[in-house]
């Protein structure tokens, strides 16, 4: 009996003890994983036009895989240009030309793509900039360049797609 509480006692710490590193080996995987997660922001330009803004990866298989950001306008008869490419800035002065994939928002069989929707390449954004620093972008669209400043945690994330 007594050995029987003995194994018992032992099966229990080691059951504990499991547990305890498997939450260790989770938890620090989720500290070096990329951000897998699609996000959508909603985002306002100098002149108050507002978007909604998606990053996600390309999930049709008839485009090159990657990482995307897609603007959608959201009333105020803006058409976001479909060939431009979007400037990306940082506080230092570096820059990036991220092009303009707006042919992947419709099927390839000759869907007109949306006036107010435009996306883009964000694989190009490389290296990839501080996430301490602010980035602004700028849109190309019928009412001229949009100017629009992203938060810190918008920074963040397209930082952490590395």
């Amino acid at each position: 009996m007594a050995l029987r509480n003995c194994f018992e006692q032992l099966r229990r710490r080691c059951h504990h003890a499991l547990s305890g590193l498997a939450a260790i080996a989770l938890s620090v995987l989720m500290l070096v994983a990329p951000a897998a997660a699609d996000e959508t922001w909603s985002l306002q330009d100098e002149a108050g036009h507002r978007f909604q803004t998606s990053l996600f990866e390309q999930p049709y298989p008839e485009y090159p895989a990657g990482w995307r950001l897609r603007f959608s306008s959201l009333g105020g008869g803006i058409e976001l240009d479909h060939s431009d490419a979007l400037q990306v800035s940082d506080a230092r002065g570096q820059s990036w030309s991220l092009p303009n994939r707006s042919e992947e928002i419709v099927p390839p069989d000759g869907t007109p793509i949306p006036a107010g929707s435009a996306q883009f390449d964000v694989d190009a954004l490389s290296p990839r900039p501080s996430e301490a620093l602010p980035l602004q972008l700028m849109l190309t669209s019928n009412d001229g360049p949009l100017r629009i400043d992203l938060t810190p945690e918008q920074t963040e994330a397209l930082h952490d797609l590395a």
